[in-house]
């Protein structure tokens, strides 16, 4: 198409040097060494200082198999231009591979020596396809979001019926307290956020993930949200963590369970979430109601780096046989205790050879 629209204008742009380098750079790329050349040498005449001639002239060489014409002409594009990537690629190859002229043959038949030539600019055809195509998609999508329908919270799901806590259209309009006297508010939340905390947390319940129900739980009792909120949020609390939902050490996915990092930077929002943490444990200790306390190093049963401590106290009907000088992993509720955090220990694991894999 190139070839066909300038050579149809050959009356009106006789003597011109771009339109004889891009007529040859035409050529050049349809395997025409020959018309390539021609047009070539008549913008030479017009004008030699112009890497992007130089560099096609070098190509023609270089097809051929003269590759002392072709170094000489690389080097001339590098004195011009001494960041051309494809001169120095092609004088790399020609150092190497480029003496063979069996290999020269291969990269013309797959069009790999392409890489070597004066490289095209892009296509304004392809650039205004891609514009109008991500306009296209970028509507289409606005599209689907309006008329899709948005997943429902399921207030009936597999786990209980909790239609009787669904959010009213009052609430939803109306779901920020005016009063701050009554309690502290740690989370400052808007009137959208508070209502999406209340549905998130229904919805964790029903998929069986009660940490992370927890997590928005805690968020609302602690925020600004109105009276009637925060009690359907008490509501779902006292489902969570009940019979055979309670964790267990082998059962809390790695995504429900909170780092001590987490924890540790915001002790409120995690209060009550059960954690599984692993590390070495010190100061083991007995007290006087039976209950067995100890220090867990968390992160430490690597003997690299502890992320920090905390006190773990098991309760006597959660006591197991333990061995101090191994590492271990334990499951407790997060629980704060002057201004500390602290765990309410559940149970532990010990690998059999001393170490976690």
């Amino acid at each position: 198409m190139a070839v066909r629209l300038l050579t149809s204008y050959s009356s009106s742009y006789r003597g011109s040097f771009e339109y004889y380098l891009a007529l040859g750079t035409s050529y050049l790329y349809l395997d025409d060494d020959g018309n390539a050349a021609q047009y070539y040498e008549a913008a030479r005449k017009i004008h030699i200082n112009s890497s992007e001639l130089l560099l096609g002239q070098a190509a023609i060489f270089l097809r051929r198999g003269d590759n002392i014409k072709a170094v000489e002409y690389y080097l001339d594009v590098q004195n011009m231009d001494p960041g051309n990537k494809a001169a120095r690629a092609a004088i790399d190859f020609i150092r190497t591979d480029g003496r063979d002229f069996m290999n020269v043959q291969r990269m013309k038949s797959n069009g790999k020596i392409r890489k070597f030539y004066p490289q095209l600019g892009p296509n304004p055809d392809t650039i205004r396809n891609c514009v109008l195509g991500g306009i296209l998609v970028l509507g289409l999508t606005a599209f689907l979001i309006s008329v899709w329908p948005a997943e429902k919270v399921q207030w009936k799901g597999k786990r209980g019926d909790l239609s009787s806590l669904e959010i009213t259209p009052g609430e939803k309009k109306d779901a920020l307290s005016k009063d701050f006297t009554s309690n502290a508010v740690h989370y400052l939340m808007d009137n959208d956020t508070v209502v999406k905390c209340l549905e998130n947390a229904v919805m964790y319940f029903q998929n069986d993930r009660d940490n992370r129900a927890k997590v928005e739980i805690n968020r609302i009792l602690n925020s600004n949200a109105t009276v009637s909120i925060k009690s359907k949020a008490s509501v779902v609390e006292s489902y969570l963590f009940q019979g055979e939902h309670e964790p267990r050490i082998d059962r809390l996915d790695d995504k429900d369970n909170f780092s001590y990092t987490d924890v540790e930077e915001d002790h409120i929002l995690y209060n009550g979430c059960y954690v599984a943490w692993t590390g070495t444990i010190a100061n083991p200790e007995e007290l006087d109601d039976g209950s067995w306390k100890c220090v867990l190093f968390v992160g430490y049963h690597k003997g690299i780096h502890v992320e920090g401590t905390v006190d773990v106290v098991f309760r006597p009907q959660y006591r197991s046989p333990i061995n101090p000088e191994r590492p271990i992993k334990i499951l407790g509720v997060v629980m704060e205790k002057n201004g500390k955090i602290m765990l309410d220990g559940r149970s532990v694991y010990q690998p059999v050879k001393g170490k976690f894999d």
